[in-house]
């Protein structure tokens, strides 16, 4: 699908009047401003994309995996409810970025996981927290670099709960 340059498809604005600046006054000189380009951050070609897709199953696909772990070693029922509500959603995204994959090639994902080694709980949920931030960071780049809106749709998804899941993570660590 094609779309226009911003500045072709939105004609810029001309400068509203301004009061009469006072010599060399920087507060008063105004500028025409240009709207960005999208996608913010470029546009990934498509084998870049089905690259980083499968990036983001294996990384769920791992969290999957890590979580059913960590979730035995819980001290109690709160820590237990946070670690498989994160569980369940990870689920949901492997689902959704497997999708996405199925979309961009036209096949199933392959791909194997190395599963997270963590020598305490505590250790376990520091690695999970910041995983999940730099989850979020990685898929918030990903929607800024296309404008694909199911890719960008999949990836926000995901990102919004990856946010939430490190929170309830810095939570449980400090308990």
């Amino acid at each position: 699908m094609y779309y226009p340059p911003l500045d072709q498809a939105y004609p810029i604005a001309a400068p509203m009047p301004m009061p009469m600046p006072e010599a060399n006054d920087p507060y008063h000189m105004q500028e025409q401003v240009k709207t960005p380009m999208l996608p913010l951050l470029g546009n990934l070609s498509h084998a870049n994309m089905v690259q980083a897709v499968m990036k983001a199953i294996i990384g769920e696909a791992t969290a999957i995996d890590f979580y059913g772990r960590l979730i035995k070693e819980a001290p109690n029922e709160l820590q237990r409810a946070f670690i498989e509500d994160a569980w369940l959603d990870e689920q949901k995204h492997l689902n959704a970025f497997s999708k996405l994959y199925v979309y961009l090639t036209g096949q199933m994902p392959q791909y194997r996981i190395q599963p997270v080694q963590f020598k305490s709980y505590k250790e376990g949920l520091l690695y999970a927290m910041k995983d999940e931030l730099e989850a979020h960071s990685y898929y918030r780049d990903m929607t800024l670099s296309t404008t694909d809106q199911l890719i960008i749709d999949t990836f926000a998804f995901a990102m919004n709960d990856e946010i939430e899941h490190a929170t309830t993570f810095a939570f449980s660590y400090n308990l």
